[in-house]
């Protein structure tokens, strides 16, 4: 059946699905520093956000929106062993680079040339241009070269990743071009997903240097893009109703509804898909663990971040605003919810334009 070119077709406010249980079996862990850090990356990223949203330091509600999402928990979750001296720089890239996301579906950027023009600023914000044209570009290259290695190839890598995240973020694709889940997380998902830069970044946030290794060795390879998979099924999941406001066209369940799927098989697709994934990258993990790579250190501590990296992600998707609107809180202290979950249809606001208070 061929897919709608509609996001959302079908669906409407107020309908109720299930939100499939996500169980996982990597640790969940948080960065020491988190909590003291947060105060402190807030205070630094006001003015640029104030900035950037055409607001005053006096009168600054969709900012605060924005901060209320508190997107550097995602690093903190996702990234825990970050050395002490990068933590801060980090939680301010989560920031910037979840900002970049945004602005690509921002209801001023619907005409590509718009899109381009952005991306050329972006771009070169990345490459550690400081200072750039427009608030978001001065936001990210200020940000980019506190990051950058001042020279070596881990700075060329979190370049040539970073301006791949841009520029396909700016090319609009459309569920059309996928005829299946397959089709759908081999094509460039995984990298506008940020999933190649935010690997890349870990390197740079442990301390080490894997070189060429997750593009060279087979199974180092498996075991990244099937990390990625799960942060991108999991992110369709909880981020859908999000994107029905936003109009995006690039979701997992969108693809499904799109092959003709009613909403409930399709949410339960991807979440048996998504289990299913990282049992195949724990496999994985421990096949290179038992492998010829076995005594490199510096692997072992990289792909014990990436399995924190598919539980960080999960927990932060379940109790950030940004996919449930402010004032949510959850109980637990799980990554993954064991048990499914009754769900109302219902406008969040989203960071261009939030609800009303």
């Amino acid at each position: 059946m061929k897919n709608s070119p509609h996001p959302g077709a079908g669906l409407r406010y107020g309908m109720t699905y299930r939100l499939p249980a996500l169980p996982t079996r990597c640790p969940l862990a948080v960065h020491p520093d988190a909590a003291a850090t947060a105060p402190r990356v807030e205070a630094w990223l006001r003015p640029y956000l104030v900035d950037y949203f055409g607001e005053s330091e006096q009168d600054s509600p969709v900012t605060g929106h924005y901060l209320r999402q508190d997107l550097h928990r995602w690093g903190a979750l996702c990234m825990p062993h970050t050395r002490s001296d990068r933590f801060f720089t980090q939680q301010l890239w989560m920031n910037a680079a979840a900002l970049l996301d945004d602005a690509f579906s921002a209801p001023w950027l619907r005409e590509q040339s718009a899109r381009d023009r952005l991306a050329r600023q972006l771009c070169a914000a990345v490459e550690g241009t400081p200072g750039g044209a427009t608030p978001l570009a001065r936001l990210l290259g200020d940000v980019h070269a506190m990051l950058l290695p001042t020279a070596g190839a881990l700075r060329e890598r979190l370049v040539q990743v970073g301006t791949s995240v841009v520029v396909d973020n700016a090319n609009q694709h459309d569920i059309g071009e996928f005829d299946d889940l397959d089709a759908y997380l081999g094509s460039s998902r995984r990298v506008n997903a940020y999933g190649y830069w935010i690997l890349t970044l870990a390197e740079w946030a442990l301390g080490v240097d894997l070189g060429g290794l997750v593009d060279e060795d087979p199974l180092v390879r498996k075991a990244c893009a099937l990390a990625i998979d799960h942060w991108i099924l999991v992110n369709d999941l909880y981020s859908f109703a999000k994107e029905i406001e936003e109009g995006e066209k690039i979701n997992a369940v969108w693809v499904l509804l799109g092959q003709g799927a009613p909403l409930q098989e399709a949410l339960d697709a991807i979440a048996a898909r998504a289990v299913a994934t990282e049992e195949r990258f724990i496999a994985t993990r421990d096949k290179i663990s038992r492998g010829p790579l076995r005594r490199r250190d510096d692997l072992a501590r990289f792909l014990a971040e990436v399995g924190h990296m598919i539980t960080g992600n999960l927990r932060h998707a379940r109790e950030s605003s940004r996919y449930h609107g402010d004032g949510h809180r959850v109980a637990d202290d799980l990554a993954g919810n064991p048990v499914a979950e009754q769900r109302t249809l219902v406008r969040l606001g989203t960071v261009h334009q939030p609800l009303a208070d």
